[in-house]
């Protein structure tokens, strides 16, 4: 009785451990792994096995910053099932990491959690860090901004509160760049946000052009010297070379 008290607060109950095959995916690739269970000091019933993915993403309210969890996406490994003191049960899964899941960069971090819903107690629970790495039309994006000078920021890759951007999820991840060569007289910086999905990529370009005036600090005060560009890129076309440096000047041309 008393074992039952105390598991019901999570001591000496079941343990759970999710094991990744592999901790670093594509947006759009399987997760595939193991979920291990270990019983506690008494038989306990779990009436599901779960897993989500999930990030986290500010929004800036009243002047104060905060953090949110948003779940990017939800999956059951298994329904009920009983777990003896001592018993191991392992049970395989895979899983697919939707398109819209953030890139793993810098202080921008994807977890899986893993549960086991037990009624009446604490539910044991498992987290862990997935790497997702940037589709290769972004990672071929990256390099072309690299090799025309421009670098990441300190808060490059963080996921900002926007509505309406968006489809699936409530944020935007931005990535800025600033520019160290080429555009360096004409650029403060530029920000990308890129929507992934099976045919290809949206890119949303918000170019931020240096003041060089006083009628361009009073622009830029007010945020007129962003200008904004769409454009999308075929997968099976790829990124063209010189296509983003195109890209820029059209907006600079257009200011």
């Amino acid at each position: 009785m008393l074992n039952k008290f105390l598991a019901s607060f999570g001591i000496g109950a079941a343990r759970v451990d999710a094991r990744l095959s592999e901790s670093r995916v594509y947006p759009g690739s399987e997760l595939q792994g193991e979920v291990h269970i270990e019983g506690g000091n008494v038989e306990q019933s779990i009436s599901q096995i779960y897993m989500y993915l999930y990030t986290e993403y500010y929004k800036e309210t009243n002047d104060s910053r905060t953090k949110h969890k948003e779940v990017l996406a939800s999956y059951r490994v298994a329904d009920a099932l009983l777990i003896k003191p001592g018993e191991k049960k392992v049970l395989p899964f895979q899983l697919r990491v939707p398109y819209h899941a953030p890139i793993s960069f810098g202080r921008q971090n994807v977890y899986l959690s893993t549960g086991l819903d037990i009624e009446m107690a604490v539910d044991p629970k498992d987290t862990d860090i997935v790497t997702v790495l940037p589709d290769p039309l972004v990672d071929q994006l990256f390099a072309e901004m690299e090799g025309m000078g421009f670098r990441h920021s300190h808060d490059s890759g963080i996921c900002e509160y926007k509505k309406h951007i968006h489809r699936m999820v409530p944020f935007v991840q931005e990535f800025e760049f600033k520019p160290t060569g080429l555009f360096r007289s004409e650029l403060d910086e530029i920000e990308l946000i890129f929507e992934v999905y099976p045919e290809g990529v949206d890119v949303l370009m918000q170019v931020d052009k240096r003041a060089s005036s006083l009628r361009g600090i009073f622009e830029e005060m007010l945020d007129l010297d962003e200008q904004y560009v769409r454009f999308s890129i075929d997968r099976q076309r790829g990124v063209v070379p010189g296509e983003l440096e195109m890209r820029i000047r059209q907006a600079l041309q257009h200011r």
